[in-house]
């Protein structure tokens, strides 16, 4: 079962072209072993604690009423950013492997000003489980870490994973734009080309071991079902 509800906060910072500013000031290194595409920044934990706190609690408000008594631990927040394969969306390189993060809750933050509503994310259902084997690991480890790889066998290897599943949600690329779910949902990055002029660029967080006094998701319902509530009194109010 999942915990937590996809969600999607538009206008996220109050102004990201600041913190923007301060992507562009970090320096960046390349994972170990292909885990991903791109490079990151260190966690943010340790070059700008308060930025990276009131993130972390400003993404768990959402979700939680009483912030003060929820806790965390094991958190990721950092900068990401991928330099595109080729200069066209319909290069196969520039989409995303379809995966889950394994944690708690994760997402992202969008800023990059000028994107295409393409080079967002979208978000799956499996068929069936087990998805995921051992050939399509390694050709996706071996391609993000840049070893040789033969382009038939990408190709062939991703089409069967994207079978494997029904997409449910797509967000676009939109600038300053949050979109948290929960870290057992399958997704993809839509494409990695997001511009002709930037690589894609965007605040990741993977946050681990929470402990809190309600379960947003039954927070989240009681929320929906208010809102439903009001709507039907005002349906009910102008037709007297």
């Amino acid at each position: 079962m999942k915990i937590f509800p996809v969600t999607s906060i538009s206008n996220f910072f109050k102004d990201p072209d600041e913190v923007v500013k301060f992507a562009k000031s970090l320096k960046y290194t390349k994972p170990k072993e292909g885990i991903y595409p791109g490079v990151r920044t260190k966690n943010l934990h340790d070059i700008d604690y308060a930025f990276f706190n009131q993130t972390i609690r400003s993404i768990l408000s959402v979700y939680f009423e009483d912030i003060q008594h929820v806790s965390f631990s094991k958190t990721f927040l950092g900068f990401h950013k991928i330099k595109p394969y080729s200069k066209s969306l319909k290069d196969v390189r520039n989409k995303g492997w379809i995966h889950h993060d394994g944690t708690a809750l994760g997402g992202l933050i969008y800023l990059n000003k000028e994107s295409y509503p393409e080079s967002g994310t979208s978000l799956y259902t499996p068929k069936k489980e087990p998805v995921e084997n051992a050939s399509a690991i390694k050709t996706k480890l071996d391609f993000y870490a840049k070893n040789k790889i033969n382009l038939k066998q990408f190709k062939k290897e991703m089409a069967s994973l994207e079978k494997k599943f029904i997409k449910t949600h797509t967000f676009q690329n939109i600038y300053n734009t949050m979109v948290a779910f929960d870290g057992f949902q399958w997704h993809n990055m839509d494409n990695i080309y997001c511009n002709p002029k930037e690589d894609r660029l965007t605040l990741v967080f993977f946050i681990h071991n929470l402990q809190a006094r309600d379960c947003p998701k039954i927070r989240l319902d009681k929320i929906q079902s208010f809102d439903k509530n009001i709507y039907l009194q005002y349906l009910s109010s102008i037709k007297k």
